[in-house]
């Protein structure tokens, strides 16, 4: 406790002027962001302060990490506790004459940099509750399966976190405690890296899982123990764990700063997983971002990679993503799509100009089931209010019909930051189905999105449809089902997820409705 309060004292604080702009690159601020904050910085502290609250969604969380990890102070010149302690009492303060630094100097470590600190921004103790409800409803499905749910109390001060759960039937905890340069994780919720799909629980998910969230994915039990290096300002972390849900044999994992790259390795079965997640904003050549998830196993590996680049200006716009599904493994976010029979690999690519000229290609391996097609769109009317596009698309199937057929697309799109409205009908030669996604943010980190597809006829090859996904902000899959609706709403402190979807005569449709909710209380 003494060196918790140690570090405190000590913690080094900034003005937001002190930042400099390849530091914010190096956070992920994009060059809009990283200009904001420089010119907000150099006019009053209240003046800053009203930007940052007027933020939403990603700028905002990349305002308040990085407000936090640089111990950011709009009045640090006032007196610290401990210069105020020494104006009251100038002869009560003992200095230790081997001293190589000054009294108002931080300390530092062996390579001269300042110690590991606590965020002094974060409340001396917080509590949090809530609770999670999903059910499952598919005809064929036993009962045990069907409905999960759980509650759970958790808490967090000086750095040290803490939760005991009950999922289902099954009581649980976790703890993810730090001493200094140490870190140890214990039990079904917490651990240093940041995947997915380690060790997951496979009938619980997160969607409340965000920046300074107390609430990571839920996983299976495991337990790590590492060493955090601190090296030119930069926090690097490696250490051993064990996870037997994942492989029997103990192994080693790394994370590199701002988490941006971790993995794992058992050597006993030689089994991996790589996460990444990183971006690049180089001078004059827009952004780019990569992100990644991946399990290697000598039986069978699974993962994606998504790419996404955009230009300065925000005129040119790149989407890629590739991944391998099967079903070593699944999840419970879109239930109807993520337990595939066989495994599946899929590659997409969008390209756009000012999201109303621009061309897809996708392509996909299912078994002996073999998709590919492509399209062009351009707008046939634009305007403030919204714009109408054309979509051409050429679908190619081989292994069950060996058919190609051609569809032609109506929409109406509306765009502005993340707000998107859309909807349109596309004509096949065996049919046609209507398309359509609205997405809505509400304030400050709220998110609501309505998406859905109806297939009229008895077309042979499958709808591309956007999914909503754990890992990544875009990803796309097939969908031979007649009707899909989805309902997404997502705050800081509640979650609610509703699928509905059905095939062609087929009476058992499938149900999926997920709630969580948290609360949180600071002292």
């Amino acid at each position: 406790m003494w060196i918790c309060l140690v570090q405190t004292l000590y913690a080094v604080e900034k003005k937001p002027d002190q930042v400099s702009v390849t530091e914010l690159l190096a956070a992920g601020f994009p060059p809009h962001l990283a200009a904001a904050w420089k010119e907000k910085a150099k006019q009053p502290p209240e003046n800053f302060l009203k930007w940052k609250k007027s933020l939403q969604g990603k700028d905002a969380a990349l305002v308040s990490k990085v407000w936090k990890q640089k111990q950011i102070s709009l009045y640090p010149d006032k007196p610290s506790f401990t210069e105020k302690r020494n104006s009251k009492f100038p002869f009560g303060s003992k200095t230790n004459k081997n001293q190589n630094h000054s009294q108002n100097s931080p300390p530092k470590d062996t390579k001269g940099n300042p110690p590991f600190s606590k965020n002094t921004n974060d409340p001396p103790l917080e509590l949090f509750f809530g609770m999670s409800y999903q059910n499952l409803d598919v005809r064929y499905l036993p009962a045990k399966e069907k409905n999960h749910s759980s509650v759970y109390l958790g808490g967090r001060a000086k750095g040290q976190i803490w939760i005991l759960e009950k999922r289902d039937e099954d009581f649980s905890y976790g703890t993810n405690l730090t001493f200094q340069q140490f870190r140890f994780t214990s039990g079904n919720r917490y651990k240093p890296i940041p995947h997915f799909y380690f060790a997951k629980d496979p009938n619980f998910y997160s969607q409340l899982e965000r920046t300074g969230s107390p609430l990571p994915q839920p996983i299976l039990f495991s337990n790590f123990l590492g060493y955090r290096l601190l090296y030119d300002s930069k926090e690097y972390e490696f250490g051993i764990y064990h996870a037997d849900s994942f492989s029997k044999y103990p192994g080693v994992y790394f994370v590199s700063p701002n988490k941006s790259y971790s993995g794992v390795w058992s050597g006993g079965d030689n089994k991996s997983s790589l996460y990444v997640n990183d971006v690049w904003n180089p001078q004059n050549l827009g952004s780019h971002r990569i992100q990644s998830e991946s399990i290697f196993n000598k039986k069978e590996s699974v993962g994606f990679v998504y790419l996404k680049s955009e230009s300065t200006e925000k005129n040119f716009f790149l989407d890629a993503t590739v991944y391998r599904d099967s079903p070593l493994l699944y999840g419970m976010v879109s239930p109807e799509e993520v337990r595939p029979q066989i495994p599946q690999t899929l590659g997409y690519t969008r390209m756009s100009f000012q999201h109303l000229v621009g061309s897809e290609f996708l392509s996909s391996i299912e078994g002996h089931r073999y998709e590919s097609g492509r399209s062009g769109f351009f707008p046939c009317f634009v305007s403030e209010w919204g714009n109408l596009i054309y979509r051409y698309r050429e679908y190619n199937e081989s292994g069950n019909y060996q058919w190609n057929e051609i569809g032609r697309a109506a929409f109406y799109e509306w765009r502005k930051e993340k707000a998107i409205v859309s909807i349109g009908f596309e004509s096949r030669e065996n049919g046609g189905q209507w398309e359509g996604k609205l997405a809505i943010p509400i304030g400050t980190g709220n998110l609501l999105e309505l998406s859905g597809i109806f297939r009229e006829g008895q077309p042979k090859t499958r709808a591309w449809f956007e999914n909503w996904t754990y890992a990544t902000d875009f990803n796309i899959n097939l969908t031979d089902r007649q009707e899909i609706i989805k309902l997404k709403w997502v705050s800081p402190f509640i979650s609610l997820n509703v699928s509905y979807s059905e095939k062609e005569n087929d009476p058992n449709p499938i149900l999926f409705i997920n709630f969580q909710l948290l609360q949180k209380i600071d002292f």
